[in-house]
């Protein structure tokens, strides 16, 4: 008899327990488009996180970030090993050299003074070389500049 009132409680102890880890995941949404780059904006926990433009290609594609009084980021697939990497962005207008950073995951970029302004007016294809390790990718219907202006507004009224 108790066996047959333990097992609803025991199944709604058990709900509870996910209930909590659920809250916390991260949530991605696509919230519009530049040309063939998609729009996404972030929940973290339920809460606003951050937004960034997905370019199609490679593996995961290439995700551009932008954050309120910081840098334009730039994260193509991960190359092993994780640590310090040199970059080189191969665009119609010219080669942009930088440092990314891998953690095995993500290969991150931080575009910062004139190798920002150099990226803002890509159009058309880029190849990201990673330590030796390509990944081409192609904006269509868009530029770079356009991309950034869509992730950037995105932010800035997801912030408020």
């Amino acid at each position: 008899m108790t066996i047959r009132y333990l097992a609803p409680l025991a199944l709604g102890a058990a709900l509870l327990g996910f209930a909590g880890p659920a809250e916390a995941q991260r949530r991605d949404e696509e919230v519009g488009r530049s040309g063939n780059v998609r729009i996404v904006r972030v929940f973290e926990g339920n809460r606003f996180d951050r937004c960034y433009g997905m370019v199609p290609g490679h593996q995961l594609g290439a995700r551009l970030f932008w954050a309120v009084g910081r840098d334009y980021i730039l994260t193509v697939p991960g190359v092993n090993p994780p640590g310090d990497k040199s970059v080189r962005i191969r665009t119609p207008g010219g080669l942009i050299q930088a440092r990314g950073r891998s953690d095995g995951g993500r290969t991150i970029i931080t575009l910062n003074g004139p190798n920002a302004a150099k990226f803002m007016q890509l159009r058309g294809e880029l190849v990201v070389d990673v330590a030796g390790t390509s990944f081409p990718f192609r904006m269509q219907g868009t530029t770079m500049e356009q991309v950034f202006v869509s992730v950037e507004n995105c932010a800035s009224r997801n912030s408020r």
